[in-house]
């Protein structure tokens, strides 16, 4: 038995006794995506009355997450997903933390002291080191950070051997962590997660069809993740020459390698690989990521990162939102006041893209939404509701698209954005939201131009 096996040995307990050790008013934060631990969260689902006022602090809840339905357990996020939703509307014992997905060393440097971090990786390899698997996120950086500096956290990796092997880049790690930065090590042998994505319906397809229009060979693209995005993915395959750097790698990533039209060979950054922070999909994605050499899993400061996307080439960010306003103020972590999802990298792409050479960055949502009610509202108002948390503000957006076209605000007065707005507005809502932003200020007589393409610049897919 080598020197790591017999370390991994004196340092592995089970999921079960790894909790029982957690105690009233510690912090336990738990890695994100493909690093969420499923063991210790089941261990913890499991522990019922033992855990009261024990904090978690998680990224967004994938695994099932029974512990959230608990009031005397406080839940910090900085992602509100299906779980956190429903909690905080049930018990309000949810606490969402607004943060870039860039901020991690930061928030652990300013934030709350973390007594347990618990990451899920892949098994240890002969040289005594963990793959990251599909997450490197900001647990790549935070855990090295913490060990350095709060000694008193606890850092523990759950090992899966069922995790996909992803390779990364020497200089950020290649995607793995030492034994060395283990305190504890626990071991799950649950499958990564699937997470598939429906079919597009009529309107976002033709959403998906004005986005591809925008896109053009040699392009460096992100995609967010989503029907819209997936049907992006597939309308892309005719383009030519196309980079892939991106915080999520999503199946419309491979449907771009696979059909040839990524190459990335152009991007200025990363030539030749196609970069992401985490991966999410289905079975699919899981066996085609395997030791894959033409992917590379990097910490989300080398994706993220505004200053990272201004040394790419054409970089073309693609993301969804839920509403825009006259300004050119987007909607998407929030409805009104109310926290929906939360900003992950919205915004970091969204002005990484302007400072990127030939960068722009697009934002897509329908024209229309209709409430469970029933009632049918626009999704481009004149203004935001009292409240409303801002994702990207005005002066960083650029392109704006529904299915009824696309508009250009970069550059724009605000008159002319609210008129250029208006043409992308679905036709029953265009007479009453006109009113709306006159009343608003809006000053329609004195925009004279307006930066939208002409009725023919979209072709038929």
């Amino acid at each position: 038995m080598s020197d790591f096996q017999n370390t991994y040995k004196q340092k592995l307990t089970t999921p079960t006794d790894l909790v029982a050790q957690f105690k009233a008013g510690q912090v336990i934060q738990l890695g994100s995506w493909s690093g969420e631990p499923y063991g210790v969260i089941n261990a913890i689902n499991d522990a019922q009355e033992s855990l009261a006022d024990v904090n978690i602090v998680c990224a967004i809840a994938t695994a099932p997450s029974p512990y959230m339905e608990r009031a005397d357990i406080p839940v910090w996020t900085a992602f509100y997903g299906a779980q956190e939703r429903p909690a905080q509307n049930a018990r309000g014992h949810m606490f969402y933390s607004p943060m870039n997905f860039t901020d991690g060393v930061c928030m652990q440097d300013h934030g709350r002291p973390v007594d347990y971090y618990v990451y899920r990786v892949g098994p240890m390899n002969e040289r005594g080191y963990f793959n990251c698997s599909m997450t490197a996120g900001s647990e790549a950086r935070v855990i090295p950070w913490l060990k350095k500096n709060r000694p008193h956290t606890k850092i523990v990796f759950e090992v899966n051997e069922k995790l996909p092997y992803v390779q990364g880049i020497k200089e950020f790690g290649n995607n793995e962590m030492s034994i060395e930065l283990a305190d504890i090590i626990v071991e799950d042998d649950a499958p990564p997660l699937e997470f598939p994505v429906p079919a597009p319906n009529e309107v976002e397809l033709a959403i998906a069809k004005n986005v591809a229009n925008l896109v053009e060979d040699k392009d460096t693209v992100q995609l967010g993740f989503g029907t819209i995005p997936m049907a992006i993915g597939g309308l892309l395959a005719e383009k030519n020459e196309l980079g892939i750097h991106t915080e999520m790698l999503c199946e419309a990533h491979i449907d771009l390698l696979t059909s040839g039209a990524a190459t990335n060979a152009h991007k200025g950054l990363y030539d030749g690989l196609s970069v992401a922070t985490f991966a999410l999909g289905t079975k699919k994605l899981h066996e085609w990521i395997e030791n894959n050499p033409g992917v590379a899993i990097l910490p989300v400061e080398e994706t993220n990162r505004v200053d990272v996307h201004a040394r790419i080439k054409n970089l073309a960010s693609i993301n969804s939102v839920l509403s825009v306003d006259m300004t050119g103020q987007t909607m998407a972590h929030c409805i009104g006041p109310k926290t929906y999802s939360g900003l992950g990298g919205a915004f970091e792409f969204a002005y990484g893209a302007s400072l990127s050479p030939g960068g722009k960055s697009m934002v897509c949502l329908p024209s229309t939404t209709t409430l469970k009610d029933g009632t049918v509202i626009s999704n481009i108002v004149s203004q935001f509701p009292k409240g409303t948390r801002i994702t990207t503000p005005e002066h960083v957006t650029d392109w704006v698209i529904t299915e009824y076209g696309a508009v250009q605000l970069k550059a724009l007065s605000i008159d002319e954005r609210a008129q250029a707005l208006l043409r992308i507005t679905h036709p029953d809502f265009r007479e009453p939201i006109e009113k709306e932003m006159h009343d608003a200020g809006a000053n329609f007589e004195k925009a004279t131009s307006v930066n939208v393409q002409p009725p023919d610049f979209f072709r038929s897919l």
